[in-house]
């Protein structure tokens, strides 16, 4: 990743989760806020459930919000969508690139594994971004 260094996000709640996504549920177009996220499918869907993304879609000097609009009308070529198989290991600057993951169809959940590094340690979410995203603070 070109960094002498990556770090476990020093947060109680951020640093590991697995993420559970049942019959018709999804997660949204997002950015991640750590420059590097690890994934580990668990459990794969019996449909639904793809991983899409559009990598380097912003930087640090160029938030693209032109192509960022693209991408969310659908427009944009560079899209790109997997279907990871239990066990996949993703690892994907988050921070850059966008991402979501399709409706899950059927009746097995997709379980995925997310661990968040920075290239510094210490890297906190405040309690109000806690409360925000995980309806509690640590």
């Amino acid at each position: 990743m070109g960094k002498p260094a990556l770090h476990a996000m020093d947060d109680p709640l951020a640093r590991v989760n697995v993420m559970e996504y049942r019959r018709g549920e999804a997660l949204n177009w997002h950015f991640d806020r750590s420059e590097f996220t690890t994934t580990i499918l668990l459990q794969a869907p019996e449909a639904g459930g793809l991983f899409e993304y559009r990598r380097d879609l912003r930087s640090p000097e160029d938030p693209n919000h032109e192509g960022v609009a693209r991408l969310l009308r659908g427009e944009d070529p560079e899209l790109r969508r997997i279907r990871l198989e239990p066990g996949a290991l993703n690892i994907f600057r988050g921070r850059d690139t966008a991402h979501r993951v399709t409706p899950v169809e059927g009746d097995r959940p997709r379980l995925v594994a997310v661990f968040s590094y920075f290239d510094r340690p210490g890297v906190r979410m405040t309690p109000d971004e806690q409360r925000g995203f995980y309806g509690r603070a640590a």
